[in-house]
């Protein structure tokens, strides 16, 4: 197994999923990876204070490996909760006793806000009891600092082993800072996701029509307004045109409402491939459809219905043992010709009525008498 493999194999157990949906996997992963970095830490100070011979504090370091890993066991069998005042306490008698025994100057206090810091991560704490928290741990620390003038020390350090030690400190609590840091970041990140995945989901859900996937009259209506502010500012032209399924209401009348969807949905995913980086389409109303051209010329987006009416005409609809064909009629107008959004459609659904009594199956881009 290669060195990619094992890490690979140690970061899906770190990370590894409570089982319970009580417990917080974010707050089991956390307690976790500080908890093996406190470990490492206490290694090397047990190792400096066996060197000077401080018996005490090399056991105590020793012990509390003992109960980190406990703690680490704890995250595994979904008891995070009691891992985590477990960790707490014994990193508040850490501080307590490395601080007496080490003549109070080795920077062990700010451990506590390693503690604070994981307690209010919890989010399952009534942010009552968080506060509560805080004060005792103000309280906790103030006793030090009493403690500090009023007791004599215990030892002495040599100023080499205080520096190393401090250095240890300092690098153990920014570290675990950090890791808290971190994950308050991610959680915040995927609480923005969520959030953000939300108000898509109910943007999604008013601007889309739920049969065809296609946008819905409110959601053109708002893409509109943008072409012509478009038009009005930087004379961006475009063009609407309007499509409808001829003799529709017979499709549904003879084989039943579920074909005339099947016909809907397909039809609207002919006219999403179709009018690709060629503009916008949307379900208007019933068999409508409403389709903005961005960026070309009158002509070519005349062109490009007659395409999408030659592409609906040789399609075969099938569902089931069912299987037809159908037409479609269109009307087409360019709003440089018109003097609003409701001219140009009123303009695009008048030819689209001339080209239904014209016959059918036919795209009206110029002013006929009706019935030609």
């Amino acid at each position: 197994m290669d060195e990619k493999k094992i890490l690979k194999k140690i970061i899906g157990i770190i990370f590894k999923d409570v089982s319970r949906e009580s417990e917080s996997n974010d707050l089991s992963v956390l307690l976790r990876v500080l908890s093996l970095s406190e470990i490492g830490w206490l290694l090397l100070m047990a190792l400096l204070m066996a060197y000077q011979n401080y018996a005490f504090v090399c056991l105590s370091c020793v012990f509390s490996i003992g109960v980190l890993v406990a703690v680490l066991m704890l995250t595994y069998e979904d008891r995070t909760v009691v891992g985590m005042y477990v960790y707490i306490v014994i990193n508040h008698l850490l501080v307590a006793v490395g601080s007496i025994e080490t003549a109070w100057k080795e920077h062990f206090a700010p451990m506590i806000l390693v503690c604070v810091m994981l307690f209010f991560f919890n989010a399952r704490v009534r942010m009552k009891t968080k506060v509560y928290f805080s004060i005792a741990e103000m309280v906790f620390s103030y006793s030090f600092l009493f403690a500090e003038m009023l007791l004599p020390a215990h030892s002495q350090l040599d100023k080499v082993t205080s520096t190393i030690l401090i250095g240890l400190n300092i690098a153990n609590q920014i570290t675990a800072i950090s890791l808290e840091a971190y994950a308050y970041s991610l959680k915040y990140t995927r609480n923005e996701e969520k959030i953000m995945q939300y108000n898509k989901k109910l943007e999604d859900m008013v601007s889309t029509d739920a049969l065809t996937g296609l946008w819905n009259r409110r959601a053109m209506n708002e893409h509109l307004s943008l072409l012509e502010n478009g038009f009005r500012k930087h004379q961006k032209s475009f063009h609407v045109g309007i499509m409808d399924i001829d003799f529709f209401k017979k499709v549904n009348d003879t084989y039943g409402h579920g074909m005339g969807d099947y016909v809907l949905k397909s039809l609207s995913a002919l006219l999403i491939k179709a009018m690709e980086g060629k503009g916008s389409v949307a379900r208007w109303g019933g068999e409508e459809f409403l389709l903005t051209f961005e960026g070309m010329r009158f002509e070519e987006a005349v062109k490009t219905m007659d395409e999408i009416r030659e592409m609906v005409a040789e399609q075969e609809f099938a569902l089931k043992d069912t299987k037809l064909r159908l037409t479609i009629t269109g009307g087409l107008e360019d709003y440089a010709m018109a003097d609003s959004v409701d001219a140009v459609i009123t303009k695009a659904d008048e030819r689209l009525y001339i080209g239904k009594t014209g016959g059918r199956n036919r795209i009206v881009s110029t002013d006929e008498k009706s019935g030609q």
